[in-house]
């Protein structure tokens, strides 16, 4: 008898269902994405420079990095999404970064995502952190966006009033991450085929609607 064998269950009739294999979804967490040929997108002034880069296409979608970094050091103002200063300063306009993506459909995206009105159609698209980081004078940002742009031109929309940002679009033709997504490939080739999990949500944005590359692992 081992060491351990005291603080060892007895009743070993019950177990944990096994996780199961999720089918391909061409999404970060089960593809291996291409990288984008994008020349960095920069916005800067006097007191801050906004950078995108970064871009990564997946068949499903792409994502891309949003670096934000002050003249001054330490920035006289918190910067950007994810800083945990700027969550008491949103009920105030113009203090927080707003940036959004427009598409040659008409459709767009913003971050932060404003509630649906009653009635309102639901969104076609979802713009979504991925997390990041920083210091006192540098943030940067990473954002998953789904599905992929259609053709033609995509910009990019900022606004900031604490740093004089007015708004300004910067566009960016959507061919060379399409071109890039069709090179996606799935880490695992035989997971492409499996049937779609019946008690999965119909996968359109919407009340209720999650990206899957967010989704828990369903048992």
């Amino acid at each position: 008898m081992g060491f351990f064998s005291d603080f060892e269950p007895q009743d070993d009739t019950f177990r944990e269902p096994e996780p199961r294999r999720v089918r391909w979804r061409g999404e970060p967490d089960d593809t291996v994405g291409v990288p984008v040929a994008v020349s960095p997108l920069v916005i800067q002034n006097e007191q801050v420079a906004i950078i995108v880069s970064g871009f990564v296409a997946y068949p499903a979608g792409f994502t891309f990095s949003l670096v934000i970094i002050s003249r001054l050091n330490p920035a006289p103002l918190p910067l950007g999404h994810g800083h945990p200063g700027m969550q008491s300063r949103r009920d105030s306009a113009g203090e927080e970064l707003r940036f959004g993506l427009g598409f040659a459909d008409g459709s767009k995206v913003v971050n932060p995502f404003p509630h649906p009105r009653n009635g309102a159609a639901a969104p076609t698209r979802l713009l979504r952190s991925r997390g990041g980081g920083g210091d006192s004078r540098k943030w940067s940002q990473e954002y998953w966006c789904e599905p992929l742009p259609p053709t033609g031109p995509m910009v990019f929309v900022f606004e900031w009033g604490d740093y004089g940002v007015l708004e300004t679009s910067l566009e960016v033709d959507a061919t060379a991450i399409l071109d890039s997504a069709a090179h996606g490939t799935p880490l695992w080739p035989e997971d492409v085929d499996l049937p779609d999990d019946p008690d999965s949500s119909s996968g359109r944005p919407g009340p209720g609607w999650r990206s899957s590359s967010y989704g828990r692992m369903r048992a």
